[in-house]
């Protein structure tokens, strides 16, 4: 995934602004995402219901910005790594980098078949209701609830290890990558 090629819209050593929101908007939501399936589970039926509602709609919504990074990224390379990186550790950040996108693209979808397959409309923030994309089957909604559950703690697991991933290499390598997505 990372072409060691800068981006001609980046000052070299940094992404373009349009990827450094998508990546914050994105990292943002799945943590909240994460946080609200967790933290809401033996809460009153009533409010898990509203916090699952929210979940539904901020999964579509990191869906469509999922699209929208991968087709900025197609058309904007980003800053080549630090010389200091070595070639493991770089082969790493790929692998991880496209497993992120997979799971960005996997996690909201599986939510998406499921709630079409247990016949639960997901409301959009109350803007529109997402379109159902399976028919009713209650054999396939628990097949995706597992599958969602799954690629969730995956989801939990990598994002673990790619920010502490960025911590090692800021504050023990020292070679500042957090500023290459710092949005300010």
């Amino acid at each position: 995934m990372a072409i060691r090629e800068a981006d001609a819209g980046s000052a070299g050593s940094h992404y373009t602004r349009v990827a450094i929101w998508l990546h914050w908007l994105i990292g943002l939501a799945v943590i909240a995402n994460i946080a609200l399936a967790m933290l809401t589970e033996g809460l009153p039926r009533e409010t898990q219901r509203a916090a699952m509602d929210i979940h539904k709609a901020l999964g579509i919504a990191v869906l469509a910005l999922t699209v929208v990074r991968i087709g900025w990224r197609l058309g904007h390379r980003p800053p080549p790594l630090p010389a200091a990186i070595p070639g493991w550790q770089r082969l790493l950040g790929r692998i991880t980098h496209g497993l992120f996108y997979v799971l960005l693209i996997l996690l909201p979808l599986s939510g998406w078949v499921w709630m079409s397959a247990a016949g639960r409309p997901i409301d959009f923030f109350g803007l529109f209701a997402v379109p159902v994309i399976v028919a009713p089957n209650e054999a396939l909604a628990d097949v995706m609830h597992d599958r969602h559950e799954v690629l969730g703690l995956t989801m939990l697991a990598l994002a673990a290890i790619h920010i502490l991933a960025a911590l090692k290499h800021q504050f023990v390598d020292r070679v500042g990558l957090i500023a290459r997505m710092n949005p300010f």
